[in-house]
């Protein structure tokens, strides 16, 4: 298993689905830990207790990253805690469903602000403390929807679409202190994507090459990595993880 220890990393959206399990991921590998959720303060609790228990450190904040100040609480804070932002995962994100004609205004905003804004705004935070240190990695989660729209995810989708650039950008913006990427999942069970359905479940486990349905984990551990000193070559790069998948 690659060594995090002694790293400091800062993860968003990581009460839940792949961002609570790159957390306890990074944690294993001996990082020190920084939780933020925006609403599942509950949920939060669980992922720290589960870090502690395994001896590890770990810090929660509530934070809303579509919004600046909070984005800038996060850096602080996390800065104030531990001295130092090794690792930034950009997970934080919002998914809604609706045809085309339906998105109003309001839907549009509180997902591009969240799924694109506020990965450029506390990518930006974090990698001025990063490139004083002379080093950090970020990682951006986005979605193979950025590459294959459907009708019902025009919005989502065009955000996942927008991660794909900003990682590009952020790559050669923060260079050469800061390495940044992004993972393109397929289709994660995760609570933004219910598989309840077993007609439904069939079909996304057959639709992938390795023949399963795709784990949060599964996200994690190629998140683990990407930011270790193993892929330092990686950079402005997105590595889509959907299994061979042949769902769009």
């Amino acid at each position: 298993m690659i060594s995090l220890k002694d790293k400091v990393a800062l993860v968003t959206g990581a009460s839940k689905g792949i961002g609570r399990a790159c957390a306890l991921q990074l944690a294993e590998r001996g990082a020190k830990l920084i939780i933020n959720f925006r609403h599942s303060g509950e949920r939060a609790d669980e992922v720290v207790q589960m870090i502690q228990n395994k001896g590890g450190e770990v810090l929660t904040v509530q934070a809303d990253v579509s919004q600046k100040r909070d984005c800038q609480k996060l850096v602080t804070q996390t800065l104030e805690r531990f001295g130092q932002i090794d690792i930034l995962i950009n997970n934080a994100g919002v998914h809604v469903e609706s045809s085309i004609d339906e998105v109003d205004e309001g839907g549009w905003n509180r997902v591009m602000d969240t799924n694109a804004k506020g990965i450029y705004m506390l990518s930006v935070l974090a990698g001025k403390s990063m490139r004083e240190q002379g080093r950090g990695v970020i990682i951006n989660i986005g979605s193979v929807a950025g590459w294959f729209p459907r009708s019902v995810n025009t919005v989502y989708a065009v955000s996942k679409g927008a991660v794909w650039t900003l990682t590009r950008a952020l790559a050669i913006s923060l260079a050469p202190q800061v390495r940044v990427n992004s993972v393109a999942p397929g289709i994660i069970e995760t609570d933004m994507t219910s598989l309840d359905d077993l007609e439904r479940r069939n079909i996304v486990q057959e639709s992938n090459l390795r023949k399963r349905i795709g784990q949060p984990a599964d996200i994690a551990k190629t998140v683990a990595f990407l930011v270790s000193d193993d892929a330092d070559w990686i950079t402005g790069q997105t590595i889509i993880a959907d299994g061979g998948s042949s769902l769009v």
